[in-house]
């Protein structure tokens, strides 16, 4: 009994020894840092608002308008008018992050439907010299798609990258100048369209949702080249004060597209 309790106590000793000698466990690493580097890709939506400041000019050769009356025919074609709507499609995007902690930049590209209009109706206006005859405008302007390319840079604060950004736009636009008058009488219809290119800026913010899925808000603010085009304004023969075929002249209508939108996208992050 007492050689079993004594081999006993020499076992245990001996194994409280062995484990004081072995090396102690590594504590496990830290998790990685999560990082906004990565491509992502998603939709968006939202709404826009917009101004069309319109410009006209009678190029003639003018014989259908009494020269006093051409100023007030003019003025009534270059009235600038707003238009708003609403918007919807989807983007794909680069973020580069050299460390976590340093800032952020990036590039998106986004393209969506566009359901911006907007309309003026300069309502009846008499002519200066031929009253009570006179003439109205109806104008009418429309933006089908937006697409942006956009340059985003800003800090990281952990889950969230407020930013800025600056690129290219373009929008496919829309221009209708209808013309009536009372005076011969006559209607004239003007319709230009036109792939336009510009340039845009803008401010945001994206919040990490979870470790792949990414939530902003932003504005945006456009400015696109002017739709350019001519349109006749004539008279039928025979009809009210149209005795022949000479009476006619020709219109230029130059119109500038502004429009600032505010969306909302998800991403989600590879």
């Amino acid at each position: 009994m007492t050689r079993a309790l004594l081999a006993a106590t020499l076992f245990l000793f001996a194994g409280s020894a062995y484990a004081a000698d072995m090396p102690l466990k590594a504590p496990p690493a830290p998790a990685p840092a999560p990082t906004w580097t990565g491509w992502y890709i998603g939709v968006n939506g939202g709404g826009g608002w917009g101004r069309v400041s319109p410009n006209a000019s009678d190029v003639g050769p003018d014989s259908f308008f009494a020269g006093a009356n051409v100023p007030a025919v003019v003025a009534g074609a270059s009235r600038g008018f707003h238009t708003s709507g609403g918007l919807a499609g989807g983007q794909v995007g680069y973020l580069y992050q050299a460390a976590p902690g340093q800032a952020i930049v990036g590039l998106d590209v986004a393209f969506d439907w566009s359901g911006l209009k907007g309309s003026a109706n300069s309502g009846f206006t008499p002519y200066p010299v031929t009253a009570p005859t006179g003439f109205s405008w109806n104008l009418a302007a429309k933006s089908q798609s937006l697409f942006t390319a956009v340059v985003r840079l800003g800090p990281d604060m952990g889950m969230w990258f407020p930013y800025v950004s600056a690129g290219a736009a373009a929008s496919h636009l829309s221009y209708t100048a209808n013309y009536i008058d009372t005076f011969y009488p006559s209607v004239s219809n003007n319709s230009f369209s036109k792939d336009a290119a510009g340039w845009v800026v803008g401010a945001g913010a994206e919040f990490r949702v979870a470790e792949h899925w990414l939530l902003r808000g932003e504005y945006l603010h456009t400015e696109f080249g002017s739709i350019t085009g001519f349109g006749p304004i004539a008279c039928t023969p025979g009809v009210g004060n149209c005795v022949g075929a000479g009476f006619r002249t020709t219109f230029q209508f130059s119109s500038r597209f502004s429009e600032d939108v505010a969306r909302v996208a998800l991403s989600y992050k590879f």
